[in-house]
């Protein structure tokens, strides 16, 4: 499968298809931006934990997920001696190391420092066919990633300096869905912090991420009206079909009837599209049976200026189907991104060029969540 690296500032306003990956690849194309966007701005965020001793250990770690996938990850422990709460982060969508660097932003290194500072243990990890990480990242789905999260719950309960009732997951965007996905079979697990994870069809939020990113990047509405209604045949397409062959076929058969007639090297993005096996399965998922199922405490976050996963979309989904859960919060955080960073617009262009990697409301609102369903007990 080729690279995806396309600069959503330059593709074609029909069907535009290359950000339909922002819930796969957006880093990808965020950081083919950045590439051509010198000088690159500061990341105090990252500087101020590289320039003193840190106040917990860290150890490079390893542990089997699958025949032939071995992950590799950061384990940061309290200085000092006991059986320890612990969180799992787990990155969002695209070929992740364990840090989710995007655009010279490192934000699981930031968000592990601040848990590790309140006294937690964390692993974060590289993905399957990143960082050190062994595996075949392309022929990975969301089931794939989810079974590797499950790995690594079971790495951190077999350790004896992990309390194995107090461990949590933490998870951005597609790593967020993972979590519930994972949490809602495995209702042991202390908490769910979903930031940005979805709870609309992925489709639709897929189409719907396409349209608004056109129209911020100038688009006319109109025209981003008449791509959405494309994008959404085609996405409805994929997710209908069986096989690869199958969803060719059925790409083929929406194409062949649209108007205007896309162009060839449209055509040829709608096709990959279908070709991808991390792409027919996302589109074809649902995530609300799994979040019907979660009983374990959940923190969902989102960010008001999210145009990745719009949470005027995304949360009243979420919170019908967290509906039977009895301990859930739900938080918009005025004026973030997706990446949950303080934005002007929330185009995946800002990106490289704030300064901030995670607003610090994220961490005010999650540390002292986490600690009450961790340090007194309660679960």
């Amino acid at each position: 499968m080729a690279r995806l690296e396309w600069d959503i500032t330059m593709r074609p306003p029909f069907i535009a298809l290359a950000a339909a990956m922002a819930l796969l690849v957006v880093p990808q194309m965020i950081q083919a931006a950045t590439d051509t966007t010198p000088p690159k701005p500061r990341r105090p965020q990252e500087e101020a934990i590289a320039a003193v001793p840190l106040p917990y250990r860290e150890q490079a770690v390893a542990f089997d997920a699958a025949p032939g996938v071995r992950l590799a990850g950061t384990l940061t422990l309290p200085n000092r001696s006991g059986r320890f709460a612990a969180a799992i982060l787990i990155a969002g969508s695209g070929r992740h190391d364990r840090d989710e660097t995007v655009a010279d932003h490192k934000p699981m290194l930031v968000l592990a420092d601040a848990l590790a500072r309140q006294g937690y243990a964390v692993l974060r990890y590289d993905k399957r066919g990143a960082g050190k990480s062994t595996g075949d990242f392309d022929a990975a789905t969301m089931a794939d990633l989810t079974s590797d999260a499950a790995a690594a719950v079971a790495y951190l309960r077999s350790r004896p300096d992990i309390d194995p009732s107090r461990i949590g997951l933490v998870g951005h965007s597609e790593g967020g869905t993972i979590a519930a996905v994972l949490a809602a079979k495995d209702p042991h697990l202390a908490y769910v912090v979903m930031m940005a994870g979805f709870a609309a069809p992925t489709r639709t939020l897929v189409a719907e991420q396409i349209r608004r990113i056109d129209v911020v990047n100038g688009t006319s509405p109109a025209a981003a009206a008449q791509s959405y209604g494309l994008n959404i045949k085609l996405f409805d397409a994929i997710a209908a079909a069986k096989d690869q062959s199958d969803a060719e076929s059925r790409v083929r058969q929406v194409l062949a009837v649209a108007s205007p007639a896309p162009s060839a090297a449209e055509a040829d993005q709608a096709l990959m599209f279908a070709r991808m096996p991390a792409m027919r399965f996302i589109l074809a998922y649902d995530p609300t049976p799994s979040l019907r199922r979660l009983r374990v405490p959940v923190l969902a976050l989102a960010g008001s200026k999210d145009l990745v996963v719009p949470p005027d979309i995304n949360l009243p989904a979420l919170r019908k189907a967290l509906a039977q859960d009895r301990d859930v919060r739900i938080v918009e955080l005025p004026g973030l991104n997706h990446f949950f960073q303080t934005a002007q617009t929330g185009a995946p262009q800002e990106f490289s060029s704030i300064e901030e990697t995670l607003a610090p409301q994220v961490m005010a609102t999650m540390m002292p969540w986490i600690a009450r369903h961790v340090d007194t007990g309660r679960r």
